[in-house]
């Protein structure tokens, strides 16, 4: 292999790998049971964050998400439950965060929210939107297991006594 060609190899992949780095999804997630003395609901509260250094000034980020699980005997598995679309405000430079929260089961109901699906949905200054979901499938989207976050006490009070859990982020490729 001649110099030239090495060095033109290298190139490449550090343009390959510094293109596949330029944007990172993070989470964390708690969980509250509500209602103490009946044990009536669990809580989730999820914190999501979009870090992109590549995106000019002015770049909106918006968060479109949904819930996923099955019934609470493992059977009828389901994805993006209750959709929503939220606009997310930047909270560091290149970075844009928000938090959702969820009733993940109540005790006379029959499903258990398992999971969050999301995707980020990223608007240009100059108008051009693409679809931030850690592939390139067609309809390719990220999830995040809720079970990864530790049992909390209960809170009678809408806040949550516990810190949040840093949750593995997957990509989901589906075409």
């Amino acid at each position: 292999m001649t110099t030239l060609l090495r060095n033109a190899l290298a190139l490449v992949l550090l343009f390959v790998s510094s293109s596949a780095l330029a944007s990172e999804t993070f989470v964390q997630g708690r969980m509250a049971l509500r209602a103490c003395e009946y044990a009536s609901s669990y809580e989730a509260e999820v914190g999501l964050s979009y870090r992109n250094y590549t995106l000019p000034w002015g770049t909106s980020v918006y968060l479109v998400y949904g819930w996923g699980g099955s019934a609470k005997d493992g059977s009828n598995p389901f994805d993006w439950a209750n959709t929503q679309t939220l606009a997310v405000s930047a909270s560091a430079p290149y970075t844009w965060s928000t938090t959702v929260r969820e009733t993940t089961s109540t005790r006379s109901g029959s499903t258990l929210l398992t999971h969050i699906d999301f995707v980020w949905k990223v608007v240009l200054p100059n108008g051009y939107e693409f679809y931030e979901k850690g592939n390139g499938s067609t309809w390719g989207y990220y999830t995040a297991n809720l079970s990864q976050i530790q049992e909390s006490p209960c809170a009678s009070s809408p806040n949550f006594p516990s810190t949040p859990t840093s949750l593995t982020v997957t990509s989901v490729e589906k075409w």
